[in-house]
């Protein structure tokens, strides 16, 4: 028998964990705590929305944009047929994390309705901030009553995260206990809505005070 050792997966899913800490560093130290399955699955889900954000960013034609868009959509019907992943890496790890069935096909094309949406508005705000929290928080928990109350706060987060308002928004009850990694970096809305720019440890603090007490 080889004892030759084979990796289990394809995907570089270390390079994916630092890009998107690299460029969502307030989700990514909030799914520290989610248990390692249910981190990867998060850390997917972050990676294919800074794709799609990236759009906004780095096109200024709407033609070109929406063939960007078409091409995630067609990537992910592909996932849902159960065809092999593209060779993108974040298309890698999302076939990955749907073939575990700890993602969802439709969820993620609604994410790329809503960018896209944004996109063509030339409206940020009508980035699908909810839907991404409201699609991490399945991840951990398929069922719980806090959907309204994400909503609300996802909306309040973005905003002052772009320095749109400096409003705090809704304040809700403690979040259930297994949401709170895909939601406990709401709490930075208190710093970003004061004109702050948080450095890296008191966001790692702000992040665990969410997560010790639900207070987001």
């Amino acid at each position: 028998m080889s004892n030759e050792t084979r990796p289990l997966t394809r995907t570089p899913w270390a390079e994916i964990d630092k890009r998107v800490r690299r460029v969502d560093e307030d989700r990514w130290i909030s799914s520290r705590f989610a248990p390692p399955p249910q981190r990867r699955a998060l850390t997917a889900l972050y990676a294919l929305t800074y794709e799609l954000v990236r759009v906004q960013e780095v096109v200024s034609e709407e033609t070109l944009g929406l063939i960007r868009f078409q091409w995630w959509r067609e990537a992910i019907t592909e996932l849902e047929e159960g065809r092999p992943a593209r060779g993108h890496d974040v298309c890698m790890a999302l076939g990955e994390e749907v073939a575990a069935g700890r993602l969802k096909t439709g969820a993620l094309q609604k994410l790329v309705d809503g960018y896209q949406t944004a996109f063509t508005e030339q409206d940020r705000s009508k980035e699908p901030e909810a839907w991404i929290a409201l699609t991490a928080a399945n991840i951990l928990i398929p069922v719980h009553n806090w959907a309204e109350e994400i909503r609300g706060v996802s909306a309040a987060y973005a905003a002052s995260r772009r320095k749109a308002t400096q409003a705090f928004g809704p304040h809700v009850t403690p979040a259930p206990k297994p949401l709170r990694p895909a939601i406990a970096h709401f709490r930075l809305r208190k710093l970003y809505c004061e004109g702050r720019t948080p450095n890296p440890l008191t966001k790692r603090f702000s992040i665990m005070k969410a997560m010790n007490t639900g207070e987001v």
